[in-house]
Formats: C-alpha cells, sequence, structure tokens
C-alpha cells in the first residue's frame, strides 16, 4: 500500500509510538498526581494516537504533536477527577506541560549532538565510552578488557568527557542553540 507524501504506514507509527513511548510517559508524568494517574491517560493518549493517526503529518516532528494530543486527555483526565484530587490550575498546567516540550526538544538535540561528536572520537576512545556507558562495564573489569590500569582509564575518561562536552556546545552552539 502506497502512502501519500507527510502521512506515515501503519508500521511506521507503530515504531514512532513505540520509540516515544517511555519519554509521552514522563511528559504525562510530570503533569498528572500520581503514576496511576499517568498510566490511565496513556492508555487513553495511546489509544487516542492510534486512531488519529491520520492526522500525522510525518514531515513534522511526532513527539510535539504526542504530546499536544496527551495534553488534551490530561486536560479530559483533570476534569474527570478534579473532585477527588489536588491539581494544578490550568495556567500552571499549561507552563508545566510547554517547559517539558522545550526541555525534551533540547534534551533531543543534546542526544543528536553527543552522536554527532561521539562519531568524531577516536576509535579507542568511542570503544572505551561504548565499553562503559552502553555496556555498563565496571572500571573494574575494564583494566582486564582494555588491558590497562585504572588511573589511565579514569584519565582517558575524564580527557574523553570535557572533549565531549566542549563538542556538544559547540555544535549546539552551531545549530544556534544553547
Amino acid at each position: 500500500m502506497n502512502t501519500p507524501p507527510g502521512s506515515t504506514s501503519d508500521a511506521a507509527f507503530i515504531q514512532l509510538l513505540s520509540k516515544h513511548q517511555r519519554h509521552l510517559h514522563s511528559f504525562i508524568r510530570s503533569l498528572v498526581p500520581s503514576d496511576t494517574d499517568a498510566d490511565d491517560v496513556m492508555q487513553d493518549t495511546s489509544l487516542a494516537l492510534w486512531e488519529n493517526r491520520g492526522s500525522y503529518d510525518s514531515t513534522r516532528d511526532y513527539f510535539p504533536w504526542a504530546c499536544g494530543v496527551a495534553h488534551v486527555y490530561v486536560l479530559r483526565h483533570r476534569r474527570k477527577t478534579a473532585s477527588d484530587r489536588l491539581w494544578f490550575n490550568d495556567e500552571v498546567l499549561e507552563l508545566l506541560a510547554s517547559q517539558m516540550l522545550e526541555d525534551s526538544e533540547l534534551f533531543e538535540l543534546r542526544r543528536e549532538a553527543l552522536n554527532a561528536c561521539l562519531d568524531k572520537l577516536s576509535e579507542e576512545d568511542r570503544r572505551i565510552v561504548r565499553i562503559r556507558y552502553q555496556e555498563g562495564i565496571t572500571l573494574g573489569e575494564m583494566t582486564q578488557i582494555v588491558e590497562s590500569s585504572a588511573r589511565s582509564i579514569q584519565r582517558t575518561m575524564v580527557r574523553v568527557r570535557r572533549v565531549l562536552q566542549r563538542c556538544i556546545t559547540a555544535t549546539l552552539r552551531e545549530w544556534r542553540v544553547s
């Protein structure tokens, strides 16, 4: 089945929903009083996203669109449960939603910058970062894998963190984001 420009196939939409589910749940959780409320709103939001998948324009970012839908369901949930719970007023809720969305966009940009900066590292530095952070190997275990002293690995990690921090800052500045 061919999809028109700007639309998304069902499989691609499911991938987007799955990819952003945890982040979307965090967004919802920041706006509701409990984990149970967040789970309820997430369930309603997921169903609404699926039912409205035809209105999603794939030329635009998925996460802000999904957050907009989630925000509507947070407000509905709030109205439904307002009498038995303490809720923020609408103005505070709007401010929180807006701030969370801005923070998530900046987080995504930082993650993209980190990936770009990791690609610029030497093969050995990338290997050390991968072993430590992606595989979760302890410093003690790394000494055997890398065949280097703990002190040497620590110095390398400090240097690599500084290089990455400078690179991320420069990349974001280049992209005109601070």
